[in-house]
C-alpha cells in the first residue's frame, strides 16, 4: 500500500469566513495563510497552528453550515484541559464541562457556525472500553 505521510488540511464550510477566521485565531492562535476575497467579500481562508495543523474555512450555502450545528467537527488534542477550561472562561467562550469518555477526557466548544470543537487529551480509545 502506497504511504500516507498525514493530513494535508481540513477545509470546513461556514457562514461568515471573516467572523470564524477571527474566532480560531482567538480562542486558538491560528494564523491567516491564505485570505480569498470575491467582490470584497470573503469566501474562503487558510489557516496555520504552530503545532502544524491547517484548516481552510470556506462560505457555504446556509443549508450546509446548519446541516453540522451540534456536530463535533473538529478534535484538537491537549496535554492541559485545565489551562483550557480557565483560557476558554476568560475568553468567555461556550464550552462544556470536562467530560470522560472512551477516548479519553475533552472538553466541546461551541463554534461560531454551531458545530463543536473537541479539546482532547492524547489518550485513544481502549476496544474493550468501546
Amino acid at each position: 500500500m502506497p504511504s500516507l505521510l498525514g493530513v494535508h488540511h481540513i477545509r470546513l464550510p461556514v457562514a461568515d469566513v471573516e467572523a470564524s477566521t477571527d474566532w480560531f485565531r482567538t480562542v486558538f492562535g491560528f494564523e491567516v495563510l491564505l485570505y480569498e476575497e470575491e467582490e470584497n467579500m470573503a469566501v474562503g481562508a487558510a489557516l496555520h497552528h504552530t503545532s502544524g495543523i491547517v484548516l481552510s474555512l470556506h462560505k457555504a450555502e446556509p443549508a450546509v453550515v446548519s446541516a453540522l450545528e451540534g456536530f463535533n467537527i473538529l478534535g484538537l488534542t491537549t496535554d492541559d484541559l485545565t489551562a483550557w477550561d480557565d483560557e476558554l472562561d476568560r475568553l468567555g467562550v461556550i464550552h462544556g464541562e470536562v467530560t470522560r469518555s472512551s477516548a479519553g477526557y475533552y472538553i466541546e466548544v461551541m463554534g461560531p457556525n454551531g458545530s463543536a470543537v473537541q479539546l482532547h487529551t492524547a489518550g485513544q480509545p481502549i476496544v474493550e472500553e468501546c
